[in-house]
């Protein structure tokens, strides 16, 4: 149990080491608005959407898909975007943070640490199973994610009608992200291995994605953004962290899922908002400033909440 806390303090802490020095830089000056602008598209157009075809196109999954794990993630995430999407309509007026909180409460930080804490967690078979799971997750992650982004744009404040349909559409078909899932999916079905030299190109990618966001993430950052956002910030983080996993990790145990495939469950709902989230809500004209205030919090909180439920399903001896 002390190895699970000090790896999952491990790998969530240099996240919020990264953000302070981005803090630090941009009070320095030496991050400006233009180089965090600039960042900002990398990240979003070329780094994540890279890492993702990289993270998908490398899975194997073979013949062992556990079919019962991928239906109830496929049901589970579909439904929590759902429901919560609709609570939130009905209790928060402020359109401009709708978009914000829903995602900050339903997407996690499943494509980069998803791997490192299910193989922590249970060895080659966690990876494995964690690989299947990824690439039927990120493209519902993504998807919903621009859809409801969409709805709740600050520039499209007009009513639902068709052009506003095949606006939703479009973001979702040309989201740089969902382009990257799909095409990685099209490269692990058809079992193509990648020569050398992209695998190289897409891990040096890959590599820029994660610093790069919370690097310009923390030199955005301002005290005065929590002005008439704490509130929200809390509420989304601990729906992220605690209510939300413990709803669906219960469901999962109620359905039988056990092992490895519970863990995956527990990874997919219990990790912190994912980094990417920052940066959609900012490109498509959402509340960034509070998408950055859930991440920060969720990642923080997290630290502990994931050990708790390691820690009280392997009591349970159910993983």
């Amino acid at each position: 149990m002390l190895d699970n806390l000090l790896y999952s303090i491990n790998a969530i802490f240099p996240i919020f080491l990264i953000v302070i020095l981005g803090a630090i830089l941009g009070k320095c000056k030496k991050l400006t608005p233009q180089f965090t602008e600039a960042a900002d598209w990398l990240v979003f157009k070329i780094a994540l959407p890279g890492m993702l075809f990289s993270e998908v196109a490398g899975s194997r999954p073979g013949e062992n898909i556990d079919w019962k794990l991928v239906l109830f993630l496929i049901i589970s995430v579909t439904l929590s975007f759902s429901a919560v999407a609709v609570i939130v309509t009905l209790a928060v007026k402020d359109k401009s943070k709708r978009g914000a909180l829903i995602q900050g409460i339903c997407r996690s930080n499943f494509a980069i640490l998803g791997v490192p804490l299910a193989v922590n967690m249970f060895g080659d078979v966690g990876g494995q199973a964690i690989a299947i799971a990824m690439p039927f997750v990120i493209v519902m992650f993504n998807s919903y994610s621009v859809v409801i982004l969409s709805l709740f744009s600050e520039s499209e404040d007009e009513k639902m009608s068709g052009k506003k349909l095949l606006g939703i559409l479009k973001n979702v078909v040309t989201n740089p992200l969902i382009i990257g899932v799909l095409l990685g999916i099209v490269v692990m079905l058809s079992g193509i291995k990648l020569p050398q030299f992209a695998t190289k190109t897409l891990s040096y990618l890959s590599g820029l994605t994660t610093p790069l966001a919370l690097l310009s993430l923390g030199a955005n950052f301002k005290i005065e953004s929590l002005h008439g956002r704490v509130g929200y910030a809390i509420v989304g983080s601990l729906g992220k962290t605690t209510v939300l996993p413990i709803i669906a990790v219960t469901a999962a145990v109620l359905v039988g899922l056990r092992g490895p495939s519970l863990g995956v469950v527990l990874i997919c709902f219990g990790a912190p908002t994912a980094v990417s989230s920052y940066i959609m809500a900012k490109k498509m004209d959402n509340d960034h400033e509070l998408a950055a205030q859930i991440l920060l919090l969720s990642t923080f909180v997290c630290v502990f909440t994931i050990f708790i439920g390691i820690f009280t399903l392997k009591s349970l001896m159910l993983i």
